[in-house]
């Protein structure tokens, strides 16, 4: 008696779930359809809760076979006039889209508007959102405007941040009349290229592994990557530019397109050239690490070699707890890996015990190695804007032949290394242990590489894309033979080495 208020639930349920099943293909032989919608509607009748009011989507059940067919046949007709006026109306739309930039065509471009986009469209982020201050900073009559994905990153903008979202009315119509196109990667192939437009590719930092053309020599790289429209989409672009001479050659060998490279130097570099000890201690404090603490990064990649790109290369707790208690482990995943199962894997769970830092959602991973005071990575692109801050580094390369074998790469990581390289854990706990992560050899390995790929970093790169490539003004190149000034470390006081526990 106690569920008896459960009867008019259920019956309904039980109305709806053979209702659903009669309206299936594939569930009944169409011989037995007939049968089975009387067995159904008498059934309900006889189980039908005295004093219940019958839901209208199952008053069916109590008019018979013919009056069922009838409201399934006059649903299936409702539903493709529906289409086809959808169709239609699509049909209009599209012939109407096109007329609008074909007028749209026609009108000058608006020299005053530049449109940015960076990381496929996820926000004001990387070397485009450092072009895009410092275009407003020196030239405000420049209307920037971002391109988002959805709702979602439009909510995440900082506030103020004119933007459209991709694929909107408000998106075809600054993208027909801007003058300036700032990406990291590329724009979608739907987006026509208008003479007198300036497309100017910023990249995503200095290349280790194989991009663009060089990918068709390694069938596991480009699984799922459509190189040449890719090549297509390269072909658009008016400037590319490059941080040191390395970069330059590799970029017009993967990409051989009709571009200009500019040494300009990475424009979300110029942070870590110019910071003071200020900027790191404030991220510190954001980041929750105690006063005091010496800060490890470690940012892994990708690997190409395993599906899903995640491999455990280092264990975090037992790394933590051997760095001791006056140092914070911070973890930076590759941005391809922060939604996937690598987190669920333990990190998350580690940072939320507090053993470990997961910075992988920073929006800004300059930040975070403002924080830091040493670099522990594999072969992440991240070690060459690292060098900028003349700060000790750690290649872990334990799978170093694999990874080169499945991705490719431009040179030896191992072998013209930013410091010191280890093999194992073992090796990596005694670089840590004896303190030569941080002796004269780090030093000097550091400095070479510093000067090979940091050659035109010279902190005013986002300056000298604005003026020159936006504004025509002169303005001279980096000079590669003067020492690029090193930002000032945010040691922890009193420490000299690491020590383990």
């Amino acid at each position: 008696p106690e569920l008896a208020g459960w009867r008019p639930f259920l019956h309904a349920k039980m109305g709806e779930h053979c209702l659903d099943i009669l309206s299936k293909p594939d569930r009944l032989p169409p011989s037995d359809k007939a049968e089975f919608f009387r067995r159904t509607a008498e059934m309900f009748r006889d189980r039908k809760p005295e004093g219940v009011q019958v839901p209208a989507g199952l008053r069916v059940l109590e008019r018979g076979w013919p009056a069922y067919r009838l409201r399934r046949q006059s649903g299936r007709a409702g539903r493709e006039l529906v289409r086809r006026t959808r169709q239609a109306g699509g049909a209009a739309a599209g012939r109407l889209g096109r007329v609008r930039s074909a007028v749209n065509a026609r009108r000058p471009l608006d020299p005053d508007l530049a449109l940015y986009s960076a990381f496929s469209h996820r926000g004001v982020l990387g070397d485009p959102a450092a072009v895009y201050h410092k275009a407003r900073e020196i030239a405000p009559r420049l209307r920037g405007v971002w391109v988002v994905r959805d709702e979602e990153d439009a909510r995440l903008l900082p506030p103020g941040t004119e933007h459209v979202l991709l694929g909107s009315s408000a998106y075809r119509r600054v993208t027909e009349r801007a003058t300036y196109f700032v990406n990291n990667v590329n724009w979608p192939g739907s987006l026509a290229k208008r003479p007198g437009s300036v497309h100017i590719h910023t990249h995503q930092g200095t290349p280790l592994k194989f991009m663009g053309a060089d990918l068709l020599a390694k069938p596991g790289a480009r699984h799922g990557v459509d190189v040449p429209q890719m090549l297509r989409r390269a072909d658009r672009w008016d400037y590319s530019l490059v941080a040191n001479r390395h970069s330059e050659l590799v970029w017009e060998r993967a990409y051989p397109c009709h571009f200009t490279s500019v040494r300009t130097g990475s424009p979300r570099n110029d942070v870590l050239v110019n910071a003071g000890p200020e900027h790191g201690r404030r991220v510190r404090e954001r980041l929750g690490v105690p006063e005091g603490h010496t800060v490890v990064l470690y940012a892994p990649t990708r690997r190409d070699y395993r599906r899903g790109g995640h491999v455990d290369r280092i264990d975090l707790a037992r790394l933590a707890a051997d760095l001791g208690e006056d140092h914070t482990l911070v973890v930076r995943l590759h941005p391809s890996l922060a939604t996937g199962h690598a987190r669920g894997m333990g990190l998350s769970e580690l940072h939320r015990r507090g053993v470990v830092v997961d910075a992988t959602d920073e929006p800004h991973v300059e930040d975070v190695m403002l924080a830091s005071d040493l670099l522990i990575t594999d072969y992440s692109a991240l070690m060459f804007d690292y060098a900028l801050l003349d700060r000790p580094i750690v290649v872990h390369a334990d799978d170093w032949g694999a990874y080169a074998a499945s991705r490719g790469a431009y040179f030896d990581i191992t072998a013209d290394a930013p410091g010191h390289v280890s093999r194992s854990y073992r090796e990596l706990a005694w670089l840590l242990e004896s303190g030569a992560w941080r002796d004269e050899e780090s030093a000097r390995l550091r400095s070479g590489f510093r000067a090979r790929f940091g050659a035109y970093d010279d902190g005013r790169a986002a300056e000298r894309v604005v003026r020159t490539l936006m504004l025509g003004e002169a303005m001279p190149t980096p000079d590669p033979a003067v020492t690029v000034p090193a930002a000032r470390a945010v040691p922890a006081a009193g420490r000299d080495q690491l020590t383990f526990s």
